[in-house]
């Protein structure tokens, strides 16, 4: 375990983002997290899938976590 357990966190945040994306269970706010990213000039496309180039997440999987967070503070 790392400092804090924040790699246990991560780990268990990916999780239940790939999850919720398989499922095709969302939050409130994760239509407007999407959203905000495919605005955003600090992001990739790969074929139709949707990468942060800052924190290398994809985007629909993370944004259906609630407790994740932008690295730009974009979200809410």
């Amino acid at each position: 375990m790392g400092c804090c357990g924040k790699p246990i966190k991560k780990a268990i945040h990916i999780i239940q983002g790939y999850t919720a994306l398989v499922r095709g269970k969302k939050y409130e706010g994760t239509d407007d997290r999407i959203r905000s990213c495919q605005k955003c000039q600090r992001n990739y496309w790969i074929g139709r899938a949707l990468f942060c180039s800052i924190c290398k997440c994809f985007v629909p999987a993370k944004a259906r976590v609630e407790g994740e967070k932008c690295p730009l503070a974009k979200w809410d």
